[in-house]
């Protein structure tokens, strides 16, 4: 089981067996419960999905400059940052990223992608490590595919999340980078094969 299918399942509420079994043996689906649980009740709230009001848009360019708006404008304003964090959190779960990573990797393109670049910053944390991902040149997955980020150690790999746009892209991974030294970029179709395909279009490995 992918650990996308697993965070699907979690924020449905249907989880089984098979989501347990998988939860069991996943370091980085355990570090990101409390995460999932979040977004859960954000999308459990009936106001998120509620039509906005007439002039949101023009309130959330007045939020960037003062003055700020008050009262029902900034309920308002809080309610679709919500919605852009459960959208964004489907697949690669985003939060607010600390300063300064502890360590940080260029990605170089491959033949596959000649136009492509990118780069990896981690922080190290009790369960795992977490990444973002910033990347260009890129388009987004077509239907049915995935892009997926990996840490590998010969032939030992480790998904840490898949998502289907490149830049932006957050994630946890439950190794540390000093074990697994290269990261790596796959078009992935949505399948029951767990491993990484042959389709590489980002590497530390050029």
């Amino acid at each position: 089981m992918r650990c996308d299918d697993f965070r699907a399942a979690f924020l449905a509420g249907d989880l089984g067996d098979m989501h347990f079994a998988h939860l069991s043996g996943c370091e980085a689906c355990r570090a990101a419960q409390e995460d999932l649980a979040t977004v859960g009740d954000v999308l459990n709230d009936p106001d998120v999905w509620q039509r906005p009001p007439p002039g949101l848009a023009e309130q959330v360019v007045a939020a960037v400059s003062p003055p700020a708006p008050a009262g029902r404008a900034v309920r308002w304003l809080r309610l679709a940052a919500a919605v852009v964090l459960v959208v964004a959190g489907i697949g690669l779960v985003v939060r607010a990223l600390p300063e300064g990573a502890d360590w940080e990797v260029e990605l170089f393109a491959t033949d596959l992608a000649p136009q492509a670049s990118g780069a990896v910053k981690g922080w190290v944390t009790d369960g795992g490590t977490r990444v973002a991902l910033e990347a260009a040149g890129l388009d987004p997955a077509p239907e049915g595919f995935v892009y997926e980020l990996w840490f590998s150690s010969d032939d030992l790999h480790v998904s840490a999340g898949t998502f289907t746009r490149p830049d932006g892209a957050q994630g946890w991974v439950g190794v540390s980078r000093a074990d697994f030294p290269r990261l790596w970029i796959t078009l992935e179709a949505v399948d029951d094969d767990p491993g990484p395909s042959r389709t590489t279009v980002l590497d530390t490995n050029p």
